[in-house]
């Protein structure tokens, strides 16, 4: 069975709470899968978090479009936004990935822990949109 959810997230404050108060309003009450529920969530909450954060400029009114997909077989997270130009693929890996823990810099791990978690990952900029598609295989494949 084929369950699906598209969200608008705009740059303000409270958008990432407002983005899992509505996933759990939703797409949760139809999809109880707890790998899908931790997937979904940690997705969202890096890549939103860092978007309002890093990717938007303060006051303005750039926004983004979550879509969320899934079938029997494949997760798929989908983020588009407006922000600055910033390919994840290339900027994820921290420099200090080696070094002791207490070394290293606050932040920089998250966005490389979620792409390294999934299947496939890819990065498209649409000028003036930042692409970035995610899938995690979840089933077996028929």
């Amino acid at each position: 069975m084929r369950h699906s959810f598209s969200y608008e997230i705009r740059n303000h404050s409270n958008a990432l709470h407002s983005l899992k108060h509505e996933l759990d309003r939703t797409f949760f009450t139809e999809q109880q899968n707890p790998l899908v529920r931790l997937t979904v969530l940690l997705v969202a909450d890096e890549l939103v978090s860092n978007l309002l954060k890093y990717g938007f400029t303060k006051g303005s009114e750039q926004h983004s479009h979550l879509n969320i997909t899934l079938d029997d077989n494949w997760l798929q997270i989908e983020l588009k936004d407006n922000g600055q130009c910033f390919n994840p693929l290339i900027h994820a890996k921290p420099r200090t990935l080696n070094s002791d823990l207490a070394e290293r810099p606050v932040g920089g791990l998250g966005v490389y822990l979620i792409l390294k978690m999934m299947d496939e990952t890819r990065y498209e900029w649409v000028e003036p949109w930042n692409c970035l598609t995610l899938r995690k295989r979840i089933g077996r494949e028929s």
